[in-house]
């Protein structure tokens, strides 16, 4: 993937990009732009501030907005790699997700559609 700074997945890569959350085994460091409207705003708000190397920290995006932001780029490009990336991450941390957040901003930004047939494919409702 080339970087850009909307990417979920940037240039600066330790292993494999998804899924982020699974922490013994892959790691994942981009540069991402927060969006100026209430979605921004509330991003900004659920990062959390975590060590990603031993002498660095950095803010670390919430899981539910990277699957927003995920299913928003699959609304874009059409590219199933962003589907597949949400599947893995709701198979390793799905029962930490926020469902309710996300079908929240989901409706919001146009994607429900997208959300509601991954948690169907996934066995969900």
């Amino acid at each position: 993937m080339t970087s850009t700074s909307s990417s979920i997945c940037g240039p600066t890569r330790l292993r494999a990009c998804a899924p982020r959350f699974r922490r013994t085994t892959s790691t994942s460091v981009s540069r991402r732009r927060a969006r100026h409207d209430a979605w921004g705003r509330e991003q900004i708000e659920r990062r959390r501030r975590e060590s990603i190397l031993p002498d660095r920290s950095g803010y670390i995006a919430a899981p539910e907005d990277v699957i927003l932001s995920k299913l928003r780029y699959y609304r874009e490009g059409q590219s199933d790699k962003h589907l597949r990336d949400v599947a893995a991450m709701m198979q390793v941390s799905g029962e930490e997700i926020d469902a309710q957040y996300i079908a929240r901003w989901a409706a919001e930004l146009h994607v429900s559609d997208i959300w509601q047939a991954i948690l169907a494919r996934l066995g969900g409702t």
